[in-house]
């Protein structure tokens, strides 16, 4: 909203009260600092409040990365306990932070999140990634107390696969720890800090990945795949705009990470997206409820699901499909290479039913089997 000031000055007022405005998002809505902040917690709130799924005084596993986007996710629970009445966030909180490496730059952004949970009055649990290879049931140590660990297993699973083989595994073992933590926690509901913006990113690579069919459940507000824990994302309506404003004026203090640097599917889709919201600043909303609308026609009676990212795996069925097109391709391959041994190339093919993507339709989806194919390891952990 514009006000005229005299003859020239032109000063923007907030949408919500007659303040000067401060803040403008998605080139349209002007709001005032004291605005800004209290629409952002409703966001927050009314995400939680529609979806009903929260019990009074339920334990809640909160994950942080110590990103904008977890700082925020922090601040506003914290806000949410200083609320009366209605509004009062009645949870029972258990913070979380997984160590990707082993470095020391690791380990110092570790003790930074540590102290921003303290600013807080808040203890954080720390788990070192790899601990996803361990077998014992009991993985977390006391709070506030970064692990020691002898293993790195995924740092050399890094340095011989390509980046956006990495990034999709390291977000389907992160959700794996999330689980395994909220049940050794006794939690029946994990709390992530992903934004629309990270949301409508998601998406489009779940789509070049191959995980169309885990659109449900990887971009919704729930994620359900598995029966005794839920993962929820309270700001999956709240946009990374808002977030950095959100920043700028409570003044926190983010652990933003520059070490990955690296270039693959997802930092040129990230590219992607970014750009065309400079240009259209509908984009991200409009592909995030586009993703609100597409639901799994999938029975789920009676079906296998993958181990590593825990989806229903598409059984073999009577109707060709791609992953059948793209196996005929290759056994075609095969026998234009040695076209003077046809009886043997069948014999090697029936013998390995699916050479491009192994255990798919056993333990694996079509992504997850891609993904394993590139990995240097004997077995696939299973899910607890």
């Amino acid at each position: 909203m514009l006000k005229l000031i005299g003859t020239y000055l032109l000063i923007m007022i907030c949408r919500k009260c007659d303040a000067s405005a401060t803040i403008l998002i998605r080139k349209e809505y002007w709001y005032c600092n004291t605005c800004f902040i209290t629409n952002t917690n409703h966001k927050f709130r009314a995400c939680l409040g529609k979806s009903k799924t929260i019990s009074s005084n339920e334990k809640v596993l909160i994950c942080l990365s110590g990103g904008a986007e977890s700082t925020v996710l922090l601040d506003l629970v914290h806000c949410g306990f200083t609320l009366n009445g209605t509004k009062k966030l009645r949870i029972i909180p258990f913070f979380l932070h997984i160590i990707e490496t082993t470095t020391e730059d690791s380990i110092k952004k570790a003790n930074l999140i540590i102290e921003q949970c303290k600013q807080y009055n808040f203890n954080l649990y720390l788990i070192n990634i790899n601990e996803y290879y361990s077998t014992n049931n009991n993985i977390l140590s006391d709070p506030n107390i970064i692990p020691k660990t002898k293993s790195d297993t995924l740092n050399n699973i890094r340095l011989n696969v390509s980046p956006s083989i990495y990034h999709d595994l390291i977000i389907k073992i992160k959700r794996q720890l999330f689980l395994r933590i909220a049940k050794e926690l006794d939690c029946k509901t994990v709390f992530t800090a992903e934004t629309t913006t990270q949301l409508a990113k998601k998406l489009l690579c779940n789509l070049a990945l191959g995980r169309g069919s885990q659109v449900e459940n990887d971009i919704g507000f729930a994620d359900l795949r598995e029966k005794s824990v839920r993962i929820l994302r309270p700001m999956k309506d709240i946009m990374n705009e808002e977030i950095d404003y959100f920043v700028k004026v409570k003044q926190l203090s983010p652990v933003y990470d520059y070490s990955n640097t690296e270039i693959g599917l997802q930092s040129v889709i990230n590219n992607f997206v970014v750009d065309l919201q400079d240009n259209y600043p509908s984009t991200i909303f409009t592909v995030c409820k586009t993703a609100d609308k597409i639901g799994s026609n999938e029975n789920t009676n009676d079906v296998k699901n993958c181990t590593l990212c825990q989806s229903n795996i598409t059984l073999e069925s009577a109707n060709l499909t791609a992953v059948d097109a793209t196996i005929f391709s290759r056994q075609m391959c095969f026998k234009q290479a040695d076209a003077h041994d046809d009886i043997e190339v069948t014999r090697n093919i029936s013998e390995d039913k699916n050479p491009m993507f192994p255990s798919i339709y056993e333990t694996l989806c079509y992504s997850c089997s891609r993904t394993y194919s590139e990995l240097d390891i004997c077995e696939i952990p299973h899910t607890n």
